[in-house]
């Protein structure tokens, strides 16, 4: 092959014209064009995108996801033929349930070594896929499709990146032939910049109209799921809840740190004590307000604010809303809060109503300081009792929670009063290591503790995760929440046989995990691990565990807890 400009060179042309970031891969024979370009980009010290190397299609999928979700700027993510593409197809789609823009690409050969180009046996052998790869993730993607000459592959890649970003966001793929990347490609004369995504409103008529119900509502609450990734939308929340003394309730599913959990004004995750009365209700970015979902308040009108209400990525849903505004966020709030202060509000109603819920809160609050100081005091490790440790030594951690019975304990006793404080793992377990990497890579100054249980701890890919997190000094604080079983699995079975054959004989299956020493994996890397089976172990391990992390090395506790969570 001649030193040319080809394929490769267009690929990376156009991740430019895109301001991609990062380039993450766990990658296959398909790529050496674009390697050949990042080299030749290294040497000119032409701008672009960084190249990650990772060892697992999970965990690059993942990155991605996890980096975005704190950045706002999509990225790309190259996999190797349909194979590698099937192994990131979990997270793919949980990056689609989350709407988070992203441009996936992997390769396949058409030629199989029948003209001059000889691509390598495998291709004919192992790697093809009938009909293409994009088949494979069709039903995971907003959209699938090849790019096999290189006279439209610049514009394939930019036209999938702008796509990605438009709502509702997503991921795209884009399958290139070796054939194009390997074939001379001449740069356009006149390069187009890439328009950024437009921001959309909702009419001047809409706003007017909810806030006005709004004002005139006696006991309004916001209940808010995936608000907590901008800055600006965070911002509008608190100053449009304050303004009318709105209390904020998370969603159960909540996956972001939505509001500051110290304000008066936040009331925890559960809606049930209040639908009675509820007279409206304010959804922001929340796709699943009410389980059941046709359990929707009786006497509450109902909005819905979001880029995107209607997901097309659930089967059934019912949000039960009166009107929707849609479009950017924080706009939308920030519109609603300029129309509110243009009418006359109660001021007297609004004062009743704060110091309601200021003492309301300090309920929840004392109820979780109480619940801590019991786990103090008890024999073995619980969750309160781990919040208020990491609270006092990592005052400024980013949380990334994939556990799952032990999931809402995490979100109540945790603390954060501002964005970018915690993350839910996205649907498909086995992506939170994944996804912790990529938020610290996004915010590499702050602590990134990773909470996750034992039996999901399996899922995950922690041999590449820990070799990419020492690679490139992001080291993670990762709690095995370790109950010796998937728990889910037994409380469902207990659920749905009460009386059965199983609960009285203690004969369960697909429940128990036996002897694994989780700790150990760190050892792979010299970092620290550690196995902790009481609450006085606890605080040195967790000492011991931040040094570690200070000079740059992952660590693992191993935390050994009830088989009954409390």
């Amino acid at each position: 092959m001649k030193n040319i400009h080809d394929g490769g060179e267009a690929i990376l042309e156009a991740l430019r014209c895109l301001r991609i970031d990062y380039i993450i891969s766990s990658p296959g024979s398909e790529w050496p064009s674009l390697w050949e370009a990042l080299a030749r980009q290294k040497k000119s010290g032409t701008p672009g995108p960084t190249y990650l190397d990772c060892g697992h299609e999970t965990l690059a999928v993942a990155m991605a996801t996890g980096y975005t979700q704190v950045t706002g700027r999509m990225q790309a993510v190259l996999l190797h033929a349909g194979a590698g593409l099937l192994q990131g197809s979990m997270a793919i789609y949980g990056a689609r349930t989350m709407a988070t823009p992203m441009l996936v690409m992997s390769g396949e050969s058409s030629g199989y070594g029948e003209g001059d180009f000889d691509p390598g046996p495998q291709w004919y052998r192992g790697l093809n896929v009938v009909g293409g790869p994009q088949r494979l993730v069709e039903p995971l993607v907003k959209i699938a499709f090849q790019s096999t000459s290189v006279d439209t592959l610049f514009h394939s890649v930019t036209r999938a990146g702008e796509l990605a970003q438009r709502t509702p966001c997503g991921p795209t793929y884009v399958c290139v032939s070796m054939e194009a990347m390997i074939a001379e490609w001449t740069k356009p004369e006149a390069m187009r910049a890439i328009a950024s995504s437009p921001s959309h409103r909702p009419s001047d008529e809409d706003i007017a109209t909810v806030a006005a119900e709004l004002a005139a509502a006696r006991s309004p609450f916001i209940l808010v799921e995936s608000a907590g990734s901008d800055r600006d939308t965070f911002d509008a929340l608190v100053e449009l809840a304050e303004l009318l003394a709105i209390p904020v309730i998370d969603a159960p599913g909540a996956c972001l740190s939505n509001f500051p959990k110290s304000h008066e004004l936040y009331l925890g995750l559960d809606t049930n004590p209040y639908l009675a009365e509820m007279d409206f209700a304010l959804l922001v970015e929340n796709e699943a307000p009410w389980y059941p979902p046709s359990s929707t308040p009786k006497h509450a009108k109902i909005a819905a604010i979001g880029g995107n209400p209607l997901k097309d990525t659930l089967v059934y849903q019912v949000t039960g809303a009166d009107r929707y505004l849609e479009g950017d966020t924080a706009l939308i709030l920030s519109l609603l809060v300029e129309a509110l202060r243009r009418q006359k509000l109660d001021a007297e109603a609004i004062a009743a109503r704060r110091e309601r819920w200021r003492a309301e809160h300090d309920k929840l609050r004392q109820r979780l300081l109480a619940a801590e100081d019991k786990a103090a005091g008890e024999a073995s490790i619980a969750v309160p009792l781990v919040a208020r440790l990491l609270r006092e030594a990592l005052p400024d951690a980013v949380y990334v929670d994939e556990t799952i019975v032990h999931a809402r304990l995490v979100r109540e006793h945790m603390m954060w009063d501002e964005p970018f404080g915690f993350y839910r793992a996205p649907n498909g377990l086995g992506q939170g290591l994944g996804y912790g990497l990529g938020i610290k890579l996004a915010m590499p100054k702050r602590p990134v503790v990773v909470t996750i249980g034992d039996g999901t701890f399996l899922y995950n890919p922690v041999i590449p995760a820990l070799a990419f997190a020492d690679e490139h000094k992001l080291p993670l604080l990762i709690l095995v929440f370790n109950n010796a079983k998937y728990a889910a699995m037994q409380y469902y079975h207990d659920r749905f046989y009460p009386s059965g054959t199983a609960i009285a004989a203690k004969d369960y299956y697909g429940v128990d995990l036996k002897g694994a020493k989780y700790e150990q994996a760190a050892t792979m890397i010299d970092g620290f691990g550690c196995r902790v089976e009481t609450p006085a172990e606890l605080k040195a391990a967790l000492d011991q565990a931040l040094v570690n992390l200070a000079a740059g090395k992952s660590a693992i506790l191993n935390m050994i807890m009830p088989a009954k969570v409390r």
